[in-house]
């Protein structure tokens, strides 16, 4: 399974050095990831001077509290404090000197592309003007930053997970600059039944393959924004949620109806190994595959 293989891969590898982030020091190597539009890292800054300039979308969520001093772009010198569950934003090609205690954070790197493809969908206009915020509370923001945190502590991450999230961090980004009366609401009708069957039918054939939001969305002739909103209305679960649940369906029927390896049942559902199919297949049933399987002896 190729594609399966890929998908493996990408999760499991460390993201890629970046010279803008030399300041930093990863508190372990397995705890940063790539994902195309999206990287995130749980980093430990080193007290002292640094300076941060990126063509990324920079989310920062602290995990302990931070203080000293600041200056954005060629602005004033100031005194800055964070505290544990605060967020920090900034655009890209903003540049952020800074003299700090150091701390603990997660940082998140968006693309361009995110903000550029989502913009049209969500705003009149299509245009956002997106300024940094050093120092702010956003619970929602917050949340997000843990999930896919978490996601990368169990070790595992789903790519329609982290589609839909990177999603949704920079639409609550994005809600924080725009006045709400130019904000375009989602379609309120959810799929039609031609579009959630293509959408259905290509799930079922593509389920032991990497699957994206994206491609999901494609399918649909939605963008990913109007996409998952429209999928969920319409089946009264996320897509994200509902490929998981087809893919613990088919591991059961292939459990039950054949006696191949369940490694080999992983790859065929669009799992990267056993012990990934063990993990979500107890989450979801309360019970491993091999007791499953046992059961039924």
């Amino acid at each position: 399974m190729p594609a399966v293989t890929r998908l493996c891969s990408e999760i499991k590898r460390a993201a890629r050095s970046d010279p803008i982030t030399s300041g930093l020091k990863l508190i372990s190597e397995g705890r940063g990831r790539s994902w195309g539009l999206l990287s995130v890292g749980v980093f430990r800054r080193a007290p002292g001077e640094m300076v941060w300039q990126s063509d990324h979308y920079r989310v920062s969520c602290v995990l302990t509290d931070i203080w000293g001093t600041k200056q954005s772009d060629d602005g004033p010198v100031e005194e800055y404090r964070l505290g544990p569950g605060d967020v920090a934003f900034r655009p890209p090609n903003r540049k952020l000197w800074s003299d700090l205690s150091g701390g603990r954070f997660i940082q998140i790197l968006q693309s361009r592309e995110t903000y550029d493809n989502l913009a049209p969908e969500l705003v009149r206009g299509g245009m956002v003007p997106l300024d940094p915020q050093d120092a702010f509370s956003d619970p929602l923001i917050s949340q997000i930053a843990l999930t896919i945190a978490n996601e990368i502590e169990d070790g595992f991450a789903d790519a329609i997970l982290v589609d839909a999230l990177n999603t949704a961090l920079a639409v609550q980004i994005m809600r924080r600059f725009v006045d709400p009366s130019a904000i375009i609401l989602a379609p309120s009708n959810g799929l039609s039944r031609d579009r959630l069957k293509r959408v259905r039918d290509y799930i079922e054939t593509h389920l032991g393959e990497r699957l994206t939001l994206t491609d999901l969305a494609a399918v649909a002739c939605l963008s990913t924004y109007h996409f998952s909103r429209s999928f969920k209305e319409a089946v009264g679960t996320g897509p994200q949620r509902y490929v998981m649940q087809r893919r613990i369906e088919r591991a059961k029927t292939l459990i039950r109806r054949t006696n191949q390896p369940l490694a080999e049942i992983a790859h065929q559902v669009g799992l990267c190994d056993q012990s990934h199919l063990t993990s979500i297949f107890r989450r979801e049933t309360g019970e491993t595959p091999g007791r499953y399987r046992a059961a039924l002896a």
